[in-house]
């Protein structure tokens, strides 16, 4: 009787080094994610430099609206496992980090900004205000979060921010009120805290450019 080859079950070595160096990949692309606080900085573009100071501006501290939330709380990625990551601003004020990141977009458009009081959201208002400011800006938070999902490799996160600013100019007691408000989608195939705080800055800043076209 012809007699066959016995075959071997064995994984080859090669094979296994592919399989742990496929595991490694994956483990890689699904992204360190652990439950808890993570802290955000946001601020305006670094790339952009500060244009020449021709101007100044009185610039309030933002007013949070928003309720029952943390004055820190930026949003959240769900984990799988039901997990949550939870997002939060450097200092856990959401109101100072947007007034800063405000105040540096001034600055670039050539303003040299003096942080003052809150003032009354009129044109009297305004009319109270030194006429030195060739503007005056404060703003509402009515909305502000991030809401991400992790599925498998990958990270969907959709941003919703809703402000109104209110730009004043004091020698001829006027003011105007401009809401903006944006959605934005992203999908990360590699998720990081880093990448979260650069869709969010990349965020304001086509928020300030839209609010402040004219400026």
């Amino acid at each position: 009787m012809k007699s066959f080859p016995k075959r071997c079950c064995t994984v080859p070595s090669s094979g296994i080094i592919s399989f742990i160096f496929l595991t490694m990949i994956l483990a890689v692309l699904s992204g360190c994610a652990s439950p808890g606080p993570k802290y955000l900085n946001l601020a305006y573009p670094s790339i952009h430099p500060a244009g020449e100071r021709q101007q100044s501006a009185g610039l309030s501290r933002f007013t949070d609206k928003r309720t029952d939330t943390p004055k820190g709380y930026v949003g959240f990625r769900q984990l799988l496992g039901g997990k949550e990551e939870i997002f939060v601003v450097t200092g856990q004020d959401l109101s100072a980090s947007l007034t800063r990141v405000t105040r540096s977009f001034l600055e670039h458009k050539g303003f040299s900004v003096t942080l003052v009081p809150p003032w009354p959201l009129t044109a009297r208002g305004v009319s109270q205000m030194p006429e030195a400011f060739h503007r005056v800006v404060a703003a509402d938070i009515n909305q502000f979060e991030c809401q991400a999902e992790k599925t498998g490799a990958t990270t969907h996160m959709t941003l919703v921010i809703d402000l109104t600013f209110y730009l004043g100019t004091p020698d001829k007691n006027q003011i105007t009120t401009i809401p903006v408000a944006l959605t934005l989608e992203r999908t990360e195939l590699v998720f990081s805290r880093k990448k979260l705080e650069t869709f969010i800055n990349d965020a304001m800043e086509e928020i300030l450019v839209k609010a402040f076209f004219l400026l």
